[in-house]
């Protein structure tokens, strides 16, 4: 794919291997919905954010975020309860807050590394 026609936000890259092979990849941002501003099934306000495709979900005067698989339009699949949050609710705070933190699971950089024992 020529780089004039790529998508928005999908940016080529060419690699150099050490046998001097090269190779184009190409990367893509990750999808990511809102902030919005919701009420949850017990009418309290709360603010919404995806970022690939982790759902955050932040109730108003919550010290708590939940976090779900999934779309902010679509059903969501419960994943964790009660992460914690430091910052001031706002939508602005939880996207901050969503992508660090979606980042982190994604690269394997969740502070306590897991333990195999064979």
């Amino acid at each position: 794919m020529e780089p004039s026609v790529l998508p928005p936000g999908v940016t080529a890259q060419e690699i150099s291997y050490r046998n001097g092979r090269k190779q184009v990849i190409y990367t893509a941002p990750y999808p990511s919905e809102g902030p919005v501003l919701a009420r949850d099934l017990l009418g309290r306000q709360a603010w919404m954010f995806m970022y690939a495709h982790f759902v955050f979900t932040w109730v108003e005067g919550a010290v708590q975020v939940q976090v779900a698989h999934g779309t902010l339009s679509g059903p969501n699949m419960p994943l964790w309860k009660g992460v914690s949050i430091s910052a001031y609710w706002s939508g602005p705070a939880l996207a901050e807050f969503g992508q660090a933190w979606a980042l982190q699971q994604m690269t394997g950089n969740r502070g306590t590394p897991a333990v195999v024992s064979i």
